[in-house]
């Protein structure tokens, strides 16, 4: 019996574009030509394969793909909101110290101290750098840069990351203090949860 395949995602069907049927996608992916290198992809539950037949650069590094059997806008509205997947198997290695967003989801994260911060829940990508969106216990969110001076150490058998926030990434209060605010306790205790 064979086993069902593993999934990524890499990319984000975001609208249809004229009327033949192509759509423009949000990529998921820091490999620019992904696109390009990629015979099909599969959208849906359970997964269809598309055959990519045709891929071009959009602006605001979006692209626009042409899928087989999508020839009008109809069948390219179908597929709004639509995750394209490929299987696990047909991803290239990445070079050191590089991860697939699907490898950095769900991570517990840590301070260098050993403190628990959260689980990475959301991935944005801003342009410069990527924003992990950690939920942390407390049900509050943190926004944490992806850059070699916050984060530390992945560990993907252990499904961890250690990062080295900077002063008030993790808690507002701490930010506060350390701006040279008063440090009496009366006076901290009445600033509002942020």
């Amino acid at each position: 019996m064979q086993q069902d395949p593993e999934w990524a995602t890499v990319g984000r069907v975001l609208a249809p574009f004229g009327l033949r049927g192509e759509v423009k996608v949000l990529p998921m992916s820091d490999l620019p030509d992904r696109f390009a290198q990629l015979e099909a992809v599969y959208c849906g539950f359970p997964p269809r394969r598309y055959r990519i037949e045709q891929v071009r650069p959009y602006r605001s590094g979006l692209v626009l793909l042409k899928l087989q059997g999508c020839d009008s806008l109809t069948a390219a509205e179908a597929l709004r909101n639509c995750e394209l997947q490929i299987p696990l198997a047909e991803l290239p290695p990445l070079p050191p110290d590089s991860y697939y967003q699907h490898d950095i989801l769900n991570l517990r994260v840590f301070t260098l101290e050993g403190r628990e911060v959260g689980t990475i829940r959301e991935i944005w990508l801003t342009g410069s750098n990527d924003v992990y969106v950690i939920r942390m216990a407390d049900g509050r969110q943190a926004l944490i840069p992806a850059v070699k001076e916050v984060v530390k150490q992945i560990d993907l058998v252990r499904r961890t990351m250690y990062i080295d926030p900077w002063p008030g990434m993790l808690d507002e209060r701490e930010a506060i203090i350390d701006r040279g605010e008063p440090e009496d306790t009366e006076e901290a205790d009445e600033l509002p949860d942020l």
